[in-house]
């Protein structure tokens, strides 16, 4: 054995040569040690992203804007930071995500219209989608007042897609309208009124839950439901 074939067995060298022990060092540092989670690389899983926005609205809620972290959501969310800023860039993004999350039931609606015959199933379809995007939309426009970025991002998504307490009242109206032209609703009531009075009243039952430990009961959607059918009722006697 010459010499250069003995310095490389003395210093462990693998058969093969220096590609075979390239290629062993190649293996050993892609494979995870024993208790070690192996990271995935590239695009995170889209999953998180229900996670992550769930997360954000969960953590506004509780603790405002001033203490709502990318830290923070990503771990109640059980996902790595870097999943945030890939899918939502910054916190802003984010919070734009979770109200226009929040919009999408009002906006199924406005696309199809309100139809149906049965006053009581369109009310009970209207009010807890309005009280769904309440919900979700209200710790968020909350947080704006505080948030220059955020504030002008929604300010402007909100003009360019015409949002706003009317859309509610403007489509409850429209079909009110219907229903008394066609004699299924009485004639002699303020369709935009009636609208305007149940947007309220979805308005507050929403306001009231984001309240800190609010004790008092308000009316139930199905009672609210239940008395605006007797009062436009038609009198058929």
């Amino acid at each position: 054995m010459n010499a250069p074939q003995a310095a490389d067995r003395s210093a462990g060298a693998a058969p093969g040569g220096a590609a075979a022990g390239t290629r062993a060092a190649g293996e050993y540092a892609t494979r995870p040690m024993p208790g070690e989670v192996h990271k995935r690389r590239g695009r995170p899983p889209s999953g998180g992203r229900e996670a992550i926005r769930a997360a954000a609205l969960q953590l506004l809620r509780e603790r405002g804007i001033a203490r709502l972290t990318t830290r923070e959501i990503a771990t109640v969310a059980g996902v790595s930071e870097a999943s945030i800023f890939y899918h939502y860039h910054d916190r802003a993004g984010l919070l734009m995500a979770v109200f226009e999350e929040g919009v999408a039931p009002l906006t199924e609606l406005s696309v199809g219209g309100i139809s149906g015959t049965d006053l009581g199933h369109v009310l009970a379809r209207l009010g807890p989608a309005i009280e769904q995007f309440l919900d979700q939309a209200l710790p968020v426009l909350t947080a704006a007042q505080s948030d220059i970025e955020l504030r002008d991002a929604l300010a402007g998504y909100m003009r360019e897609q015409n949002l706003g307490p009317h859309r509610g009242v403007q489509a409850l109206s429209a079909y009110l309208t219907r229903e008394q032209a066609g004699g299924g609703v009485r004639s002699d009531v303020d369709a935009d009124a009636v609208a305007l009075m149940f947007v309220a009243v979805c308005f507050l039952r929403a306001s009231q839950r984001q309240m800190p430990d609010s004790g008092a009961e308000l009316p139930s959607l199905e009672d609210v439901i239940a008395a605006l059918i007797t009062l436009l009722a038609v009198d058929r006697a």
